[in-house]
């Protein structure tokens, strides 16, 4: 009996899945530390949202659309659809424009990633491993990873707001036009 629960309880573990919401709201910490020990550490607000959309009134398709906004060390925004990235740095005045090809495509690494204990989940997406720590509530709480030039990133969530209210003007990356523009 106590193998049949052992077991019952190992197969709800592996198939268990991590539930994405339509929309969040979090600050963040990350740091990203290089191959030599160097850590860089960054703080600000992370919204995401998930958007439904209609093409030709027959096709569905959703878009997500993520904003970054760092406000320690310096002030820069990350706005994205998962087509196309746009960087403001407010500390260097400038503007960048580059096409996504191969990410951090947060929506996708959820949903591949499998549950390795009570809290934690692995993922490889892209032939990048990631671990996906959920908080009490089972909402995002923390991802861990190595990036492709081999610096290792981990980005802590606090107080991550489920399915609140993300308007999505709030997404939009803003920049004075006086800023410097770079396409990528």
């Amino acid at each position: 009996m106590k193998l049949y629960l052992s077991l019952l309880a190992l197969s709800s573990l592996l198939c268990a899945e991590i539930t994405f919401p339509l929309n969040f709201k979090s600050n963040f910490h990350q740091t990203i530390t290089n191959e030599k020990g160097k850590v860089i550490t960054y703080d600000g607000e992370v919204a995401f949202k998930n958007l439904d959309q209609t093409l030709n009134t027959q096709e569905e398709y959703t878009r997500s659309l993520f904003k970054w906004s760092y406000q320690s060390p310096t002030l820069k925004e990350v706005c994205t659809d998962g087509i196309q990235l746009l960087v403001v740095d407010h500390d260097l005045e400038q503007v960048s424009y580059y096409t996504i090809d191969d990410g951090v495509n947060l929506k996708e690494i959820i949903k591949v990633a499998k549950q390795i204990s009570e809290d934690d989940y692995k993922a490889t997406y892209k032939e990048i491993e990631y671990l996906i720590t959920l908080n009490k509530k089972k909402e995002l709480a923390q991802i861990v990873y190595v990036d492709s030039l081999d610096n290792k990133v981990k980005i802590i969530f606090n107080n991550m707001n489920y399915n609140t209210t993300v308007d999505e003007a709030s997404l939009e990356c803003q920049a004075p036009q006086s800023y410097d523009v770079i396409k990528g």
